[in-house]
């Protein structure tokens, strides 16, 4: 009896070992899948951050003269304010008041100047225009009224075209006006990095297309990004464009220098 008792006894603690090893072993296997599985919810939520880059504006890139280009040939063919304006300035015109015509130099009005009274220019202000050289500028100073298309009135109006005068061949990029605008987006891009919520003023630098076809004399016209490094990088690229460039050349054929004028700035401020 005592020896059945005995084995009985010893049968159910080794029951009981066995429960509770296995009991162990599958809290040890679901306290290790837990951790993975919360291991795995952290690296999913973990938002990987790259380098910040600062938002660049739609930009501007333009080279060319410094205002509106007019033959010198087709000015001396012109008699009347009309010849001057576009398609648009004409249209808004429905009588003329004043014109005004204003020399231009180093971006500033002159005392140089003739007055009229109608659209067709007085033999002061043919002389003036026509005794204008090269690469030289002039306004258009205009007061008129315009017809109100809604209420039929006339009311007062102004504007001011800005002419420069040019020969009729200008100087060319060889490989064209799409490669050099491209070439400095291309090598002015990571300078761009440094601009900060959007704010970029416009920048104008003026430079020499010599006679021999190079470009010389690149220097600030008007006009700052608000950042030194870009004005700077910008001047640096001008100075080093790649290949040459066609003259301009007078009536006579002979070649010439021009000036030319690059602007930068916000696409919509330019």
């Amino acid at each position: 009896m005592n020896k059945r008792i005995i084995i009985l006894g010893t049968a159910l603690i080794i029951l009981s070992l066995l429960i509770v090893g296995f009991t162990n072993t599958n809290n040890k296997d679901t306290d290790g899948s837990t951790a993975l599985q919360n291991k795995t919810l952290a690296l999913e939520n973990k938002i990987f951050e790259g380098p910040i880059i600062n938002t660049i504006p739609n930009l501007y890139y333009g080279v060319d003269t410094r205002f509106a280009a007019v033959k010198k040939s087709d000015i001396a063919k012109a008699t009347t304010l009309y010849d001057f304006l576009n398609e648009g300035e004409k249209q808004q015109i429905a009588h003329v008041n004043s014109v005004d015509i204003i020399v231009i130099k180093n971006n500033e009005h002159s005392d140089i100047r003739e007055y009229g009274t109608s659209d067709q220019l007085t033999d002061a202000q043919l002389k003036l225009i026509r005794s204008m050289g090269y690469f030289n500028h002039f306004k258009i100073k205009t007061e008129f009224k315009e017809k109100n298309t809604e209420t039929g009135k006339l009311e007062e109006r102004y504007f001011g075209p800005h002419i420069t005068v040019v020969p009729d061949t200008q100087a060319t990029y060889i490989n064209g006006k799409d490669a050099l605008i491209n070439y400095l987006k291309d090598y002015s891009r990571n300078d761009m990095r440094i601009i900060e919520d959007n704010k970029l003023g416009a920048l104008k630098l003026s430079f020499i297309i010599t006679k021999e076809g190079t470009v010389s004399d690149v220097k600030h016209d008007a006009m700052s990004t608000g950042y030194p490094s870009i004005d700077e990088r910008f001047m640096t690229l001008l100075k080093n464009i790649p290949g040459k460039w066609t003259p301009a050349e007078n009536s006579k054929g002979e070649k010439i220098e021009q000036e030319l004028v690059f602007t930068f700035g916000p696409a919509d401020g330019c």
